[in-house]
């Protein structure tokens, strides 16, 4: 501010500190600024070549962050029919567990380190597909599809300034 007003960093200091006030000729300069700043118009990116650039860099990310979106749903729509098919497996296997259990007292009944080992293979697929990470996978899903949304609004209206 100082080389615009030509004048020195400790003369700005000293106005912006209210001990002095500015020389005529800064007064000037600054009227003709507020003048200029009050009446020009709007500046576009386009005005400035330097510019273009960063506009060029804008438009290539948001169209990878769209690409990216689309690849990340289309990876979950893939997983979550086998998640759910795995899911409803290990209901089924849960609930072979409970009858192998009841036929424990039986002579031909299964060993007991059997049904432990199905127990527990249960238990890793129910970390792996049940009813929690189903939602979790679904609410993903949702996410991206709203900012798929957001994306192709973004890149439409080009409202990223």
């Amino acid at each position: 501010m100082a080389e615009l007003f030509n004048i020195t960093r400790s003369q700005l200091s000293l106005f912006e500190l209210g001990l002095r006030e500015l020389p005529t000729t800064a007064l000037i300069r600054a009227s003709q600024i507020g003048n200029f700043m009050a009446t020009a118009k709007v500046p576009e990116a386009k005005d400035f070549p330097q510019i273009a650039d960063w506009e060029e860099e804008k438009e290539k990310f948001l169209e990878k962050a769209l690409a990216d979106c689309k690849h990340y749903q289309s990876t979950i729509i893939r997983k979550l029919p086998k998640m759910e098919e795995a899911y409803q497996a290990t209901l089924k296997t849960l609930q072979l567990i409970d009858y192998l259990k009841e036929q424990a007292h039986k002579e031909d009944a299964l060993h007991q380190g059997a049904i432990f080992i199905l127990e527990d293979k249960a238990r890793k697929s129910l970390k792996k597909c049940g009813p929690k990470e189903l939602v979790k996978q679904q609410y993903q899903l949702l996410l991206l599809q709203k900012q798929e949304e957001w994306l192709n609004d973004l890149i439409a209206n080009d409202r990223i300034e």
